[in-house]
């Protein structure tokens, strides 16, 4: 487990979870601001779970919170994509399960993923996607991101063509926006 004490620890997918996780993962909520726009079959879930497992570029997680009353509970998925050690970038990628949203878990994923991914993975730039209308957009410039610029008309969702903001984080900022988090 993974834990900087933001109240979610990121813990490694096991294959048990694969059919809640592809349930999740096809629920509109999610789908609906994700690039992958139709429905996950069994089949695509585990050449998922295979590529996760053998890709050195891929680091994926589920986001847990512990309790007195449970020892672990996933509350979503989140990780890192396209992970360049050269240039030491990667893309994040971040989803909280709809029964756990409103509750900060996405911000403390994200915060615990970021950490991780800044001092474990040695990166300087952690960056994403994220379309008009979702609310994550406002979360991710609270966390301290920026919106390096749109890509116009990118992605067609729900009968409209919409646009598509990259944000990123740089490791030089983390520090002093870290300090903010405390």
């Amino acid at each position: 487990m993974i834990d900087f004490g933001y109240g979610v620890s990121l813990a490694p997918i096991f294959k048990d979870a694969l059919g809640d996780l592809k349930n999740h993962r096809n629920n509109i909520a999610i789908r609906r601001w994700c690039r992958q726009y139709g429905l996950i079959t069994d089949y695509d879930q585990e050449k998922w779970y295979e590529k996760i497992n053998e890709d050195q570029t891929i680091a994926m997680y589920l986001p847990s919170i512990t309790s007195d009353s449970i020892n672990y509970c996933a509350v979503g998925v989140c990780g890192l994509t396209s992970i360049d050690r050269v240039n030491q970038n990667a893309e994040f990628s971040l989803y909280i399960f709809p029964k756990f949203q409103g509750n900060g878990y996405a911000k403390s994923s994200l915060k615990t993923l970021l950490h991780h991914g800044f001092y474990d993975h040695n990166l300087n730039r952690i960056w994403g996607e994220t379309y008009d209308g979702n609310p994550a957009l406002a979360l991710f410039h609270k966390l301290g991101m920026v919106t390096e610029g749109t890509l116009r008309q990118a992605y067609f969702r729900e009968g409209k063509f919409i646009d598509c903001h990259v944000i990123s984080m740089l490791r030089d900022n983390f520090p002093e926006i870290w300090e903010s988090w405390q």
